[in-house]
Protein backbone atom coordinates (compact mmCIF):
# COMPACT_ATOMS: atom_id res chain seq x y z
CA UNK A 1 0.00 0.00 0.00
CA UNK A 2 1.19 3.47 -0.88
CA UNK A 3 2.12 5.62 2.10
CA UNK A 4 3.35 9.15 2.81
CA UNK A 5 6.95 8.02 2.29
CA UNK A 6 6.17 7.75 -1.44
CA UNK A 7 5.59 11.51 -1.50
CA UNK A 8 8.58 12.41 0.68
CA UNK A 9 10.92 10.19 -1.38
CA UNK A 10 9.78 11.87 -4.57
CA UNK A 11 10.34 15.32 -3.04
CA UNK A 12 13.84 14.33 -1.97
CA UNK A 13 14.70 12.95 -5.43
CA UNK A 14 13.50 16.25 -6.92
CA UNK A 15 15.74 18.20 -4.51
CA UNK A 16 12.82 19.95 -2.78
CA UNK A 17 13.23 20.65 0.92
CA UNK A 18 10.24 19.84 3.11
CA UNK A 19 9.22 18.90 6.61
CA UNK A 20 6.26 16.92 7.87
CA UNK A 21 3.90 18.79 10.18
CA UNK A 22 0.36 18.10 11.42
CA UNK A 23 -1.01 14.69 12.36
CA UNK A 24 1.91 12.57 11.15
CA UNK A 25 4.35 14.73 13.12
CA UNK A 26 2.23 14.64 16.27
CA UNK A 27 2.07 10.84 15.94
CA UNK A 28 5.87 10.65 15.55
CA UNK A 29 6.35 12.70 18.73
CA UNK A 30 3.33 11.57 20.73
CA UNK A 31 0.45 9.13 20.66
CA UNK A 32 -0.75 7.07 17.72
CA UNK A 33 -4.01 8.15 16.11
CA UNK A 34 -5.68 7.99 12.72
CA UNK A 35 -4.81 10.59 10.13
CA UNK A 36 -5.96 10.53 6.54
CA UNK A 37 -3.39 12.80 4.94
CA UNK A 38 0.15 14.10 5.19
CA UNK A 39 0.74 17.78 5.97
CA UNK A 40 4.01 19.14 4.60
CA UNK A 41 5.76 22.47 4.54
CA UNK A 42 7.63 22.75 1.23
CA UNK A 43 10.54 25.12 0.68
CA UNK A 44 10.09 25.40 -3.06
CA UNK A 45 10.99 28.31 -5.29
CA UNK A 46 9.53 29.18 -8.70
CA UNK A 47 12.46 27.59 -10.54
CA UNK A 48 11.64 24.20 -8.93
CA UNK A 49 8.01 23.98 -10.07
CA UNK A 50 8.94 21.98 -13.20
CA UNK A 51 10.87 19.49 -11.02
CA UNK A 52 7.85 19.16 -8.71
CA UNK A 53 5.54 18.46 -11.65
CA UNK A 54 8.03 15.94 -13.06
CA UNK A 55 8.27 14.17 -9.68
CA UNK A 56 4.50 13.60 -9.60
CA UNK A 57 3.45 12.50 -13.11
CA UNK A 58 -0.16 13.20 -14.10
CA UNK A 59 -0.94 9.55 -14.86
CA UNK A 60 -0.48 8.76 -11.16
CA UNK A 61 -0.88 12.04 -9.26
CA UNK A 62 -3.09 15.09 -9.24
CA UNK A 63 -1.08 18.27 -8.91
CA UNK A 64 -2.38 21.75 -9.75
CA UNK A 65 -1.22 23.28 -13.03
CA UNK A 66 2.07 25.18 -13.09
CA UNK A 67 0.26 28.56 -13.15
CA UNK A 68 -1.61 27.74 -9.94
CA UNK A 69 1.57 26.55 -8.24
CA UNK A 70 3.38 29.75 -9.28
CA UNK A 71 0.49 31.86 -7.94
CA UNK A 72 0.55 30.02 -4.60
CA UNK A 73 4.30 30.63 -4.36
CA UNK A 74 3.70 34.39 -4.62
CA UNK A 75 1.55 34.54 -1.47
CA UNK A 76 3.13 36.15 1.58
CA UNK A 77 1.43 33.60 3.82
CA UNK A 78 -0.61 30.44 3.64
CA UNK A 79 0.19 29.36 0.11
CA UNK A 80 -1.29 25.89 -0.26
CA UNK A 81 -1.90 23.07 -2.73
CA UNK A 82 -2.53 19.31 -2.70
CA UNK A 83 -0.73 16.32 -4.16
CA UNK A 84 -3.14 13.40 -4.56
CA UNK A 85 -2.26 9.89 -5.65
CA UNK A 86 -5.06 9.09 -8.10
CA UNK A 87 -5.12 5.34 -7.52
CA UNK A 88 -5.15 5.30 -3.73
CA UNK A 89 -6.45 8.78 -2.75
CA UNK A 90 -3.34 9.34 -0.60
CA UNK A 91 -3.23 13.10 -0.13
CA UNK A 92 -0.52 15.52 0.91
CA UNK A 93 -1.58 19.01 1.95
CA UNK A 94 1.39 21.17 0.99
CA UNK A 95 1.92 24.51 2.71
CA UNK A 96 4.39 27.10 1.52
CA UNK A 97 6.38 29.10 4.08
CA UNK A 98 5.99 32.49 2.41
CA UNK A 99 7.24 34.95 5.00
CA UNK A 100 6.10 32.90 7.99
CA UNK A 101 8.82 33.04 10.61
CA UNK A 102 7.51 29.82 12.16
CA UNK A 103 7.61 27.87 8.89
CA UNK A 104 11.10 29.15 8.09
CA UNK A 105 12.26 28.25 11.63
CA UNK A 106 10.86 24.73 11.40
CA UNK A 107 12.51 24.08 8.05
CA UNK A 108 15.83 25.24 9.52
CA UNK A 109 15.41 22.93 12.54
CA UNK A 110 13.82 19.86 10.95
CA UNK A 111 14.76 16.38 12.11
CA UNK A 112 15.23 13.08 10.29
CA UNK A 113 12.89 10.41 11.71
CA UNK A 114 11.51 7.03 10.62
CA UNK A 115 8.51 7.06 8.29
CA UNK A 116 7.19 3.72 7.10
CA UNK A 117 10.10 1.73 5.68
CA UNK A 118 12.33 4.78 5.21
CA UNK A 119 13.09 8.11 6.87
CA UNK A 120 11.77 11.61 6.28
CA UNK A 121 12.20 15.18 7.49
CA UNK A 122 9.90 16.22 10.34
CA UNK A 123 9.34 19.65 11.80
CA UNK A 124 10.70 19.93 15.35
CA UNK A 125 8.16 19.07 18.06
CA UNK A 126 8.05 22.66 19.32
CA UNK A 127 6.76 23.97 15.97
CA UNK A 128 4.27 21.10 15.66
CA UNK A 129 2.89 22.12 19.06
CA UNK A 130 2.69 25.78 18.03
CA UNK A 131 0.87 24.85 14.80
CA UNK A 132 -1.56 22.73 16.81
CA UNK A 133 -2.19 25.76 19.06
CA UNK A 134 -2.91 27.88 15.97
CA UNK A 135 -5.31 25.25 14.60
CA UNK A 136 -7.03 25.06 17.98
CA UNK A 137 -7.45 28.84 18.03
CA UNK A 138 -8.89 28.78 14.49
CA UNK A 139 -11.24 25.83 14.87
CA UNK A 140 -11.54 24.92 18.54
CA UNK A 141 -11.01 21.19 17.97
CA UNK A 142 -9.95 19.30 21.10
CA UNK A 143 -8.03 16.90 18.82
CA UNK A 144 -5.23 19.48 18.60
CA UNK A 145 -4.98 19.81 22.38
CA UNK A 146 -4.94 16.02 22.75
CA UNK A 147 -2.14 15.82 20.17
CA UNK A 148 -0.16 18.42 22.14
CA UNK A 149 -0.66 16.56 25.42
CA UNK A 150 0.52 13.33 23.79
CA UNK A 151 3.63 15.04 22.46
CA UNK A 152 4.42 16.59 25.84
CA UNK A 153 4.32 13.11 27.38
CA UNK A 154 6.16 11.34 24.56
CA UNK A 155 8.92 13.78 23.59
CA UNK A 156 11.23 16.21 25.38
CA UNK A 157 10.51 19.74 24.15
CA UNK A 158 12.09 23.13 24.74
CA UNK A 159 9.33 25.01 26.52
CA UNK A 160 11.20 28.31 26.18
CA UNK A 161 11.02 28.04 22.39
CA UNK A 162 7.30 27.25 22.64
CA UNK A 163 6.78 30.20 25.03
CA UNK A 164 8.53 32.55 22.60
CA UNK A 165 6.24 31.51 19.73
CA UNK A 166 3.18 31.53 22.00
CA UNK A 167 3.97 35.15 22.95
CA UNK A 168 4.75 36.21 19.37
CA UNK A 169 1.56 34.67 17.99
CA UNK A 170 -0.85 35.47 20.84
CA UNK A 171 -1.52 31.84 21.78
CA UNK A 172 -1.35 32.08 25.59
CA UNK A 173 -4.98 31.07 26.10
CA UNK A 174 -4.59 28.03 23.83
CA UNK A 175 -1.32 27.01 25.48
CA UNK A 176 -2.99 27.21 28.90
CA UNK A 177 -5.82 25.01 27.63
CA UNK A 178 -3.31 22.46 26.31
CA UNK A 179 -1.52 22.33 29.66
CA UNK A 180 -4.74 21.98 31.67
CA UNK A 181 -5.58 18.49 32.98
CA UNK A 182 -8.58 16.99 31.23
Amino acid sequence: MLGPEEITCRLEKAGIDYCIVGGLASIAYGRPRLTLDADLVLAINPSQVAKLIEAFPAEDFYLPPSEVLQAELQRDARGHFNIIHQHSALRADCYLPGRSGLALWELAHRQRLPLGSSEAWFAPPESVIVHKLIFHREGGSEKHLEDIRGMLIGTPVDREIIADWVNQLGLAENWSAALADR
